[in-house]
């Protein structure tokens, strides 16, 4: 479990599926990240940091799962 990006989501008053809009990504791909499922590329990393205001590194730490 991404506890990083959940932790983000909240603290923007986000739901997975605000952020799957915001990203223009569907929903199970948001949700496969969080939860740990899928481990996404860098340029979808990025894509998540910047709608969420973060630096990459500060949602994917490592820290998953």
């Amino acid at each position: 479990m991404n506890f990083n990006l959940l932790k983000a989501l909240k603290e923007k008053n986000l739901t997975q599926r605000d952020l799957a809009r915001i990203i223009n990504e569907h929903e199970s791909v948001v949700s496969r990240i969080i939860n740990g499922i899928w481990n996404p590329d860098e340029a979808r990393k990025i894509k998540y940091a910047k709608a969420l205001g973060r630096k990459p590194e500060e949602l994917f730490s490592g820290e998953e799962n």
